[in-house]
């Protein structure tokens, strides 16, 4: 059996919500070991607790839950009666496996049990001495370079030496639906992972210029979709909807402005979309200065097309960063593949500094509210990712 307790870092301060928190993280770590057999998932006292009783490689797990939201920290832990020659046992050999006489250690005791009859300081005292024997170690209080933490409670004790790093954040699907504007660039899968580890739920809209709907759905933007939710065997709608109506109406039109005039345009269709899907935001990849469109002038003028709040995580970042972090959540590659964006189309010298009079004459002009009418009832597809 393999054994994981689980902690968490800003769960911890949620106050009389820590249940709530606490329960959607069990059952997000259920999720992501959905297909793992015989396994247990358990809120207790302060943590949970996770048990695999299959024969799967540690490292399996561990991957799984190493991106989970929410997490901190979780430790391989070695499960004991609560007796103390048991615990003892158990703190010997995990200490065999790491402490040596070149390393300084110490044990970490914590009763959830007060009724347990050695004191925690006490503990501490006879198995680390029993471990200076074992191993001629140094004990070392203040920052060793090994610590054996044992906790103690009513039905079991659990011992570990071993911290694996968390993914942070907070559980997925604590913090409301947001829809994220998902271009086939570097940016937005960056921007969408960063809000899963805010804790908010996903919807995708992404504007094409494939010549159907077989062409959109096999595109890399499905893919990259998949690669976003994967992790966390999360299933999320990904709205696929050509550009082709807009381009239409914008064809004759000759305006440094095309590219607000569309980001406009995607931000109303964005807004209708997230009133029917109950989303409480819209979520975009923007960083100020990137290109012209996301000068703070343009970035003002295309907020004005919705009422709903848009969400920025990258509004500070430089590339070099959102590229870093792409790698590091593996979308780099998916994104660097050749694809033909809208935005792109319309990025021949445009306007740094889009004038607001310009924008609305074009925009009566190719009669916004009728196009999209037209661009959501008939050019509009709806793919699940599943997993």
């Amino acid at each position: 059996m393999h054994a994981y307790i689980v902690h968490f870092g800003e769960l911890g301060l949620k106050g009389r919500n820590r249940v709530f928190f606490i329960r959607q993280l069990a059952e997000n770590i259920r999720a992501a070991l959905h297909d793992v057999p015989e396994t247990e998932v358990t809120p207790f006292h302060s943590h949970i607790l996770v048990k695999v009783f299959a024969d799967v490689p540690a490292e399996t797990i561990e991957a799984r839950l190493g991106k989970v939201f929410g997490i901190a920290y979780f430790a391989p832990a070695v499960i004991t009666p609560a007796d103390f020659e048991a615990i003892s046992a158990a703190a010997l050999q995990l200490a065999e496996g790491v402490v040596t006489p070149a390393t300084t250690f110490k044990v970490d005791t914590t009763r959830g049990d007060k009724q347990f009859p050695v004191y925690s300081q006490d503990v501490d005292r006879e198995i680390g001495a029993r471990i200076v024997a074992r191993t001629g170690a140094p004990v070392k209080l203040k920052n060793p370079d090994v610590t054996i933490t044992i906790q103690i409670y009513e039905d079991a004790a659990y011992c570990f030496v071993q911290r694996l790093q968390g993914a942070g954040g907070l559980p997925v699907g604590m913090s409301g639906r947001v829809l994220v504007l998902f271009s086939g660039g570097i940016d937005s899968p960056v921007a969408a992972h960063m809000m899963l580890k805010r804790g908010c739920t996903l919807d995708l809209l992404h504007f094409h210029l494939l010549p159907g709907v077989a062409q959109a759905r096999a595109s890399k933007i499905v893919d990259m979709a998949r690669a976003v939710l994967a992790p966390h065997r999360l299933t999320a709608p990904l709205y696929l909807i050509s550009a082709a109506p807009f381009e239409t109406a914008m064809a004759a039109v000759n305006t440094r402005t095309a590219t607000v005039v569309f980001r406009r345009f995607i931000m109303r269709a964005a807004e209708r979309l997230a009133h029917r899907r109950k989303a409480l935001a819209l979520v975009t990849g923007e960083s100020i200065g990137q290109v012209a469109s996301q000068t703070l002038p343009n970035i003002n003028l295309i907020s004005q097309a919705t009422t709903l709040p848009i969400l920025r995580p990258l509004i500070g970042f430089d590339k070099a960063e959102i590229v870093a972090a792409a790698h590091e959540i593996g979308t780099y590659d998916l994104s660097i593949q050749p694809y033909k964006d809208p935005c792109s189309v319309h990025a021949r010298n445009p306007a740094t500094w889009a004038n607001p009079e310009e924008v609305q004459r074009i925009e009566a002009e190719i009669d916004v509210p009728a196009l999209l009418d037209v661009t959501l009832r008939d050019y509009t597809d709806e793919v699940w990712i599943r997993f």
